[in-house]
């Protein structure tokens, strides 16, 4: 029995110098691989196609875009405003540019301790009778899909309807 434990405690020993071998350093004619970005450059703009399948009238141009941000894994946090820009559009299908700070993860509150979600707001008086957000303006079609976006390059599809 003392010879399995000896043994045993030879195999732990040899096993756990294998996890100290000292880190590969290369040669003058090797290449250091760079090192990983910590954080993503976030794009200056945030690009945001709006369209819908209805017949829109607008009558008052002015809209609102705003962008907030929240902790992934956070199911009850609030939001945080990043951003917002007036616009003025007179048709859907548009298309917009939306000015992102480039510490857009660090303005969310709380901290988010993991991944970090954001998503954009419309809110459009675009029957003009003085109120957004009613019935006869238009509103983001939470039914078709909700407007998550992230922050690169690409284009993000939002979709529009009108509050019935």
């Amino acid at each position: 029995m003392r010879n399995h434990l000896l043994l045993f405690i030879a195999a732990g020993t040899f096993m756990l110098s294998g996890c100290n071998k000292p880190a590969h350093k290369p040669s003058p004619d090797e290449k250091a691989p760079a090192p990983a970005a910590v954080n993503s450059e976030v794009p200056n703009n945030l690009k945001i196609e709006f369209s819908g399948t209805e017949n829109f009238t607008i009558k008052n141009p002015k809209l609102k875009v705003s962008l907030y941000g929240v902790d992934e894994m956070l199911a009850d946090a609030p939001a945080t405003l990043i951003t917002e820009k007036d616009y003025e559009q007179t048709s859907v299908p548009f298309t917009i540019d939306l000015p992102v700070p480039k510490d857009a993860e660090s303005k969310i509150n709380p901290k988010p301790a993991g991944p970090a979600k954001y998503y954009v707001n419309v809110s459009w008086d675009s029957d003009g009778n003085g109120k957004a957000g009613e019935k006869g303006d238009i509103f983001i079609d939470y039914d078709k899909q909700f407007p998550n976006v992230k922050l690169n390059n690409e284009t993000q599809k939002v979709y529009l309807k009108v509050l019935k």
